[in-house]
């Protein structure tokens, strides 16, 4: 037993095998241009604390890259998709922190699509879609989620019949030159990022299956 754990601990705490593994799983960076009906915010970028009051997380940058596609034209609508996830917890929806932001950064309120009512990956799909459906979009859609995210959150919209293009952001490991010492010297911090990974690898599985 100990020795199952002390090799599980050098796994999961190496660096090359970590950056290895995500690099593999993030998708490409891409850039958008042209001109689109509408692009996508799924939450999970932001939340409350005890008075209510909301707070961006360490993903906000799904919020940066989303207002600058509406203001750089690219995109005429937003939508966004995320209730409350916490399904022990009462808190208000995300998508109404989101939606006052977006006005706080310039967007007006009337090109702003709003579900508030999803509290899943799959449920923003699905919600996304009626929305889709109702304002009689006909483009794909732009969707900006974390990189690490992407291949799952796509997976949802293209099941659900939402056609998508994926604009990743917030990239947990970027392609950059790293010293030897950085790569192989065990960082215990790891352990905890390889969960959202290893999350995402069984969520993708499951969804393909369903």
């Amino acid at each position: 037993m100990a020795i199952l754990v002390i090799f599980v601990v050098l796994v999961f705490s190496n660096p090359f095998l970590y950056r290895t593994a995500t690099l593999a799983w993030q998708p490409s960076p891409v850039k958008v241009s042209g001109e689109f009906e509408v692009g996508i915010l799924p939450g999970g970028l932001s939340g409350y604390d005890s008075s209510g009051n909301g707070y961006f997380s360490g993903a906000a940058d799904r919020f940066i890259q989303t207002a600058r596609l509406y203001h750089k034209g690219v995109i005429k609508y937003i939508i966004i998709t995320g209730g409350n996830g916490h399904l022990l917890r009462d808190f208000p929806p995300e998508a109404n922190f989101l939606l006052q932001e977006l006005v706080a950064n310039g967007i007006p309120a009337d090109h702003i699509l709003v579900d508030a009512k999803s509290r899943n990956t799959h449920e923003n799909a699905l919600f996304s879609k009626a929305i889709y459906d109702s304002m009689h979009f006909s483009q794909k859609a732009i969707l900006v989620t974390s990189a690490i995210h992407m291949p799952r959150c796509q997976l949802e919209f293209t099941k659900a019949g939402l056609p998508t293009i994926a604009m990743p952001c917030d990239y947990d490991v970027l392609q950059e030159k790293n010293h030897f010492l950085s790569q192989v010297w065990p960082d215990l911090s790891l352990t905890q990022k390889w969960t959202p990974l290893l999350k995402e690898w069984i969520g993708y599985v499951l969804v393909k299956m369903r």
